[in-house]
């Protein structure tokens, strides 16, 4: 919980600083292991040379006897002095016969002191080898089998490892000290280059904290749409745009909405006060409470197709799936409006294939698809019009046309049909009461349905010519009749 509650540059500096830590204590190791063995190395390095060197300086007396070998002349002379001298850089050196008798020896010829104990002839064994002493002496030993003028000797050479311990303790104090304050210095750097990455971010939070209902069309800086922050801000500012955009259209239909249930308020308030104005006869009073009970109709329709729009756009209302066809959808459909097209003098032309058209679907809510697109088809077109409606399938989608004969849309008006309370004459219903004009709502429920189903919908038209609206779903391969329908 701790760690939640610091701030994302404190937790990236703790990352950073924990991680960095592990990398130099595994390369404090690495090098530590490295020059271990590099000093071990040259440890044996320098006893074997010197065991080169002891048995080149041997030879026989005039009595046949080994004796470290001196050799006069100005030419020998300085060699003779750089192998006494390498001589001297041994703790001791020893040369035994065969019979295990010694040689010779030379023993601390560094000092004279004789402090380093020599170690008793063990002649099992040829090699390097690492001995501790008593009183804390460490020597490395080499012991190797030379023939000599035809005889076979040990020698033996050992260094102390005291010079070689002291630099490894060196390279571990040298390491202490130097590995916190590295680390200090990268969670510095850390520190500040967590700063300096996450300040466009604080920027935007900033920015962000401004930003209110009434200043949605402000917009987060972008300094590099290509890094993690730049990304963060073209996506909050995407965010903004819908927001913007909802909150228009929320506005709009607001507004929209209003101007609908105000009409026939109006209707109902002046007929009411027209009623109660001055005395009637029976028939008067009915005729004024028929048009007020035909405002009250109208409301509900308006507030029940509010309803399901709003229900439909938060995704609030179910969905069933059933297999349908869509001949027995579209005739059902043609029935329930025929008493419409009746009295508008329209006749309606069903053109639908023999076989079967199966999709799936919720045939509630496409059977309200097609009345619409009907019922607006019916209601702009003149008399004695027809209105063509087929079904067709192809490419695995089944498609259903709504054609008509009526004025059709501007070119201009097409890409706006489907948005709600969108009419192509304002004017219309709005201003006159016209009942023929609707309140803008169809086109929107009729998208929505076909949306639903993953479907498409879509207007064409030619003014002078009529509209024709398709829609467009998949298909499906099988089909079972849904209940409470019949074929």
């Amino acid at each position: 919980m701790a760690w939640r509650r610091l701030t994302l540059r404190s937790r990236l500096t703790a990352a950073f600083a924990l991680v960095f830590g592990a990398m130099l204590l595994a390369y404090a190791l690495a090098v530590y292991l490295l020059i271990r063995d590099r000093f071990a190395a040259e440890l044996d390095h320098r006893l074997d040379q010197e065991l080169e060197i002891a048995e080149r300086s041997i030879a026989r007396d005039a009595g046949g006897r080994l004796a470290w070998r001196r050799v006069h002349g100005p030419e020998h002379e300085e060699d003779q002095r750089g192998e006494g001298q390498r001589l001297r850089n041994v703790s001791w050196l020893d040369v035994w016969r065969a019979d295990g008798t010694l040689a010779l020896r030379r023993q601390d010829a560094a000092t004279d002191s004789g402090e380093t104990p020599v170690l008793p002839l063990d002649t099992a064994w040829t090699g390097l080898r690492s001995l501790e002493l008593p009183g804390e002496v460490h020597l490395r030993l080499l012991q190797r089998r030379v023939s000599l003028e035809g005889e076979m000797l040990l020698m033996r050479a050992a260094l102390r490892e005291d010079d070689f311990a002291r630099g490894l303790v060196v390279v571990l104090w040298v390491m202490a000290g130097g590995l916190p304050l590295a680390l200090l210095a990268a969670a510095a750097g850390a520190y500040w280059l967590a700063g300096r990455g996450l300040a466009p971010i604080h920027r935007m939070a900033e920015e962000a904290e401004a930003i209110h209902a009434g200043r949605l069309d402000a917009r987060l800086p972008v300094a590099n749409p290509f890094d993690e922050p730049g990304r963060l801000a073209v996506a909050f500012n995407a965010l903004l745009a819908r927001l913007e955009a909802a909150f228009g259209e929320l506005g709009r239909f607001t507004a929209d909405a209003s101007h609908e249930l105000r009409t026939p308020l109006t209707v109902i308030r002046s007929v009411g006060e027209v009623g109660l104005r001055e005395p009637h006869s029976e028939a008067e009073y009915r005729n004024i409470i028929g048009t007020m009970l035909e405002e009250v109709d109208r409301l509900t329709l308006l507030t029940t197709m509010l309803l399901e729009l709003t229900r439909a756009e938060g995704r609030r209302t179910a969905t069933k799936r059933e297999s349908i066809d869509l001949r027995e959808l579209i005739r059902d459909a043609a029935g329930f409006l025929g008493v419409l097209a009746e009295e508008g003098r329209v006749r309606i032309d069903l053109d639908l294939p023999d076989a079967p058209v199966p999709v799936s679907g919720d045939w509630t809510m496409l059977r309200q698809a097609v009345i619409n697109l009907l019922d607006n088809a019916i209601k702009h077109s003149p008399p004695d019009a027809v209105v063509a409606i087929a079904c067709r399938t192809h490419a695995g989608l089944a498609e259903i046309t709504v054609a008509d004969q009526g004025p059709g849309i501007p070119a201009e008006h097409l890409p706006h049909v489907f948005d709600r309370f969108y009419r192509v004459d304002a004017a219309r219903g709005r201003q006159d009461g016209d009942r023929r004009g609707g309140f803008g709502l169809g086109l929107a429920i009729a998208r929505w349905a076909v949306e639903a189903h993953g479907g498409r919908i879509a207007a064409e038209s030619n003014p002078g010519q009529g509209s024709v609206f398709r829609i467009a779903l998949p298909r499906e391969r099988t089909l079972s009749h849904p209940e409470g329908t019949t074929p």
